[in-house]
């Protein structure tokens, strides 16, 4: 009888063991969906590897918005209840007569920028052009290397004014930023607006890449208020600096100023941020703005405006 027991008890036991080892296989190739928000995220169990990473939200704190120390509060007051909290956004405004300004933003950090980015470069081409290393008629040598995909106008080996190239720049043509920019250099670029006070601005060492560059409303209307106040650049270039920035091919005018009437506009743009300097009878602002949805770009503009009339 107690044989009996002791061969019944192993008998289990190896069927047990068979059991555990045949569902310990099958667990260890099974793949297992983490559901995290929008995304699905598979795991496989055993190799300890993501199939694809997660991507990061671009809101950061869209309920928690931070109105500078000093801002003037009717400003920043109307330009909170203006931009909600469905976005994430920076925005920036300054009198550049008195200095008054308010500054209100849900998410604090540099952003990634395309079209406007362009200040920064044309700054640099122009403070090189001021100190003797570029001239307005200096030659540059398209190279293969320079060339953007799908654009024919400037060709691999053939030399073009500085001149051209910056009207060229500003007209869409990306060829002509990667050559402007390889002249230049990236840490050039990223000095002068270090320079100019965008300290959190960096700019890409390519122009064709997306983005351009990094940085902050503060960081586009200090530039703006360095060229304004001729600071940094002299009268002459700070002037072809700022004038340089409404020669578009197209015509049409950055979201921010398209109901601003009536006045001398400075402005420059793409799809998710914008800075532009205003002047009307006397009176000269700033207004600079990225957010990850330019519905509300023309309103802010229009918002702004109200403040100096």
């Amino acid at each position: 009888m107690k044989n009996k027991v002791i061969i019944g008890s192993l008998i289990t036991t190896l069927l047990a063991f068979m059991l555990y080892s045949l569902n310990l296989k099958r667990v260890q190739n099974t793949s297992v969906e983490i559901v995290g928000q929008s995304q699905s995220v598979k795991k496989e169990r055993g190799k300890g590897k993501l199939s694809h990473e997660p991507k990061v939200a671009e809101v950061e704190y869209p309920t928690h918005v931070q109105i500078a120390s000093g801002s003037d509060q009717t400003w920043a007051k109307q330009i909170e209840k203006l931009m909600g909290k469905d976005q994430s956004y920076q925005v920036a405004v300054q009198d550049l007569n008195s200095g008054k300004f308010a500054r209100v933003a849900n998410t604090t950090k540099a952003h990634g920028v395309t079209g406007t980015g362009r200040l920064f470069l044309l700054a640099a081409v122009f403070y090189q052009e001021e100190h003797g290393k570029l001239t307005s008629h200096s030659a540059i040598k398209v190279k293969k290397s320079d060339r953007a995909k799908g654009e024919k106008a400037l060709q691999p080996g053939i030399a073009y004014g500085t001149s051209f190239l910056r009207q060229t720049l500003m007209q869409g043509n990306k060829t002509a930023g990667n050559v402007l920019l390889r002249k230049v250099k990236p840490q050039k670029v990223n000095a002068m607006a270090k320079k100019m006070g965008a300290s959190s601005t960096k700019f890409s060492k390519k122009y064709t890449a997306n983005p351009l560059a990094q940085t902050t409303a503060n960081d586009m209307v200090a530039v703006m208020d360095d060229l304004y106040k001729n600071k940094t650049l002299s009268r002459q270039y700070s002037n072809l600096t700022l004038g340089s920035l409404n020669q578009n091919a197209t015509g049409q005018k950055p979201k921010l100023v398209q109901k601003i009437h009536g006045a001398t506009v400075y402005a420059i743009g793409d799809d998710r941020s914008s800075v532009a300097i205003i002047e009307n009878n006397g009176q000269a602002y700033c207004v600079a703005v990225w957010s990850n949805s330019n519905k509300k770009f023309a309103k802010l503009g229009e918002v702004v405006s109200n403040f100096f009339k």
